[in-house]
């Protein structure tokens, strides 16, 4: 079980609002993030102020040492990190979801031993690795597995106590059947390593480098279902059986990115006066406009994600008695407003970016790394513009996406 020490930490954390203390910490989570672009992922100092100030456990049960904080609360708290710094934004929504995604399938025994670490944090690797790699094979071995793997995208992995190799996605071949292996893995530090191939401009600090396992034994403890990341069965926070926790997250992001783009912007342009205009860029028409413009469609596209996840989390009801997913038609609504919410909000920082002119080019200034990190964040699978199409077909009668094709009652 959890220690009582962890628990009684965890609520008297609580007691400040997360957004509070992400803004107690703000000179240090900037320092940290302007470490990270040379760096290429968190220093472990700023990493241990953000568990510190519990900004890897709020989305877990509170009976596990986390704040249950349902959808709204994890979005508000990963916006105001974002708005900070985009790849300190990015590791307090990946690690927190993945703290809380690996839940779902897992024992409860097994919950309580990892959660016993207030330094928990989950990598997951997932993308085509990089470069020469050593295979992606998995067989038996007694109750357990002998597994070798490499998978791309593992933000946090420098950081992280444990990496989550998730089958099928990861694709790694049970040798004896030459299937997918009918299971997922829960890897602990020491026995992955990171693999530095993360050289990218946007979210440059996240650290999402490879991680590989060589000949590495799991043994049945370990071992998560191979749909690890199905509805659970045995936490009520409605978060742990939302099948749009991840798209939700990656638009919290980016929203994020936008706050911020909009409040340097607003900033700069109180002082500066462009390079033969004779006036102040806050009273020449296309700053005001533009930033009206920006600040609606940040407003109304932050509106949406919000309203949907409510509808979602209500739909979804009570562990006992819900539903294990939600309707299809609120749970599409979701999607799209995750969607909608990252490829607007990297439009928001285009504008902003080109209104505030040379000065937000200067690798000195916010907006250029804001502008990286938009576009990073728009790019990701789970929000990407593709995502447009795969919904919009489905209000043309197509049926949905087979990853949420299934819905049904708890």
């Amino acid at each position: 079980m959890v220690r009582q020490e962890i628990l009684d930490r965890s609520a008297e954390l609580a007691k400040t609002p997360v957004v509070e203390r992400i803004a107690g910490i703000r000179e240090a989570l900037a320092e940290g993030g302007d470490e990270a672009q040379q760096l290429r992922r968190l220093p472990d100092w700023v990493s241990k102020e953000m568990a510190k100030a519990g900004l890897y456990r709020f989305a877990m049960p509170t009976e596990l040492g986390g704040e249950n904080l349902f959808a709204h609360g994890q979005i508000e708290a990963i916006e105001a990190s974002a708005a900070i710094d985009g790849s300190i934004g990015w590791c307090v929504q990946i690690n927190s979801e993945i703290n809380s995604l690996v839940l779902r399938q897992m024992e409860p025994a097994f919950a309580h031993e990892i959660s016993d670490d207030w330094d928990l944090l989950v990598c997951s690797g997932l993308g085509t690795p990089n470069g020469e790699f050593p295979g992606r094979t998995a067989k038996r071995e007694g109750d357990g597995w002998r597994t070798t793997y490499q998978g791309a995208f593992a933000s946090g992995c420098y950081n992280a106590t444990w990496n989550l190799v998730l089958n099928p996605a990861a694709e790694t071949v049970d040798e004896e059947t030459g299937e997918p292996a009918d299971a997922s893995f829960m890897v602990p530090r020491g026995e992955f390593e990171p693999v530095d191939t993360w050289d990218m401009a946007g979210l440059r600090g996240s650290g999402s480098h490879d991680v590989r396992i060589v000949d590495g034994y799991v043994p049945p403890k370990h071992v998560l279902p191979q749909n690890a990341l199905a509805s659970t069965e045995h936490w009520e926070n409605p978060t742990l059986r939302n099948p749009s926790q991840v798209p939700y997250n990656k638009a919290a992001v980016a929203l994020g990115i936008a706050r911020g783009a909009i409040d340097a912007f607003t900033e700069l342009a109180l002082t500066k006066t462009p390079w033969m205009s004779g006036s102040v860029l806050k009273d020449q028409p296309e700053a005001y406009i533009r930033l009206g413009e920006m600040e609606a469609t940040l407003h109304a596209a932050r509106a949406f994600v919000l309203e949907t996840q409510a509808d979602i989390e209500e739909n979804l009801g009570p562990l006992d008695g819900g539903r294990s997913i939600p309707e299809w038609p609120l749970l599409r609504l979701g999607l799209l407003a995750s969607t909608h919410a990252a490829q607007a909000s990297r439009r928001v920082v285009d504008v902003i970016h080109n209104t505030a002119g040379t000065t937000a080019s200067r690798m000195t200034h916010p907006l250029e790394r804001k502008l990286r990190d938009a576009h990073q964040a728009a790019a990701h699978g789970g929000v990407s513009w593709r995502h447009y199409g795969l919904m919009g077909k489905t209000w043309l009668g197509e049926g949905p996406p087979p990853q949420y094709a299934e819905v049904k009652r708890a």
